[in-house]
C-alpha cells in the first residue's frame, strides 16, 4: 500500500514537472537554460520512478516445458 502511495505521489510530481517544462519551452524555447534545467529535473523524477518499479518488479521464474513425443 505504501509503495502505491509513493508511486501515485511521484507520478503527480512527474506530471506537474512535465507541464512546467512544456510551458517554459513554449515561452522561452527548447534550448533555454530554464527549460533544460526543468528537463533534467523531470529526468531525475522519471529515473526515481523507474528505479522504484524495477526493484519491485520480479520476472516470474521460467517454467520448463516438457514436450511429449507421440511417436
Amino acid at each position: 500500500m505504501k509503495l502505491m502511495l509513493i508511486n501515485y505521489i511521484l507520478l503527480g510530481k512527474i506530471n506537474v514537472k512535465k507541464r512546467d517544462m512544456y510551458s517554459k519551452a513554449k515561452q522561452f524555447g527548447f534550448t533555454d537554460s530554464r527549460v533544460v534545467t526543468c528537463s533534467q529535473e523531470l529526468d531525475t523524477l522519471l529515473n526515481r520512478y523507474q528505479e522504484i518499479n524495477d526493484t519491485n518488479f520480479q520476472v516470474p521464474a521460467r517454467e520448463e516445458h516438457q514436450f511429449i513425443s507421440y511417436n
